[in-house]
């Protein structure tokens, strides 16, 4: 699979899990090709899809609202949403960093670019990438 290809995929990924409801986020990873191409997926790749599809970051941020852990990454929307302009909010629970972002489809990126990695690390083992302050 090229590049474009599983950036899009990880992209859909969200969208694909409370669409099809049968399939979990590490086997949608599995299956977009990412685990190969992973260094070469950037968070600017994802923005720009995210930005051509802005329909993809309302599941990413319905799967951030839902989350039932003690610690992970979260993405909060601007106050402003749906309209995806304003202060986008992507963080570490608890106590880690907090990043701000102007626009849906540059933060979008920066929480899947963190979640896609997390995933990895669960499925090969490895550090995970944490922002710390």
């Amino acid at each position: 699979m090229e590049g474009q290809a599983i950036a899009e995929a990880v992209c859909r990924m969200a969208s694909d899990f409370f669409r099809l409801r049968d399939r979990s986020m590490l086997d949608l990873l599995k299956s977009s090709g990412y685990l190969q191409e992973h260094d070469a997926i950037t968070e600017r790749q994802l923005a720009a899809i995210f930005e051509a599809n802005p329909d993809l970051v309302h599941p990413w941020v319905i799967l951030s609202e839902r989350k039932r852990t003690q610690y992970g990454y979260y993405l909060a929307p601007a106050s402003g949403w749906p309209n995806q302009s304003g202060n986008w909010v992507v963080g570490y629970h608890p106590a880690g960093k907090v990043e701000r972002f102007s626009d849906a489809a540059t933060a979008c990126a920066r929480f899947v670019k963190f979640e896609a990695e997390n995933l990895r690390y669960i499925i090969e083992g490895g550090p995970p990438n944490k922002l710390r302050r």
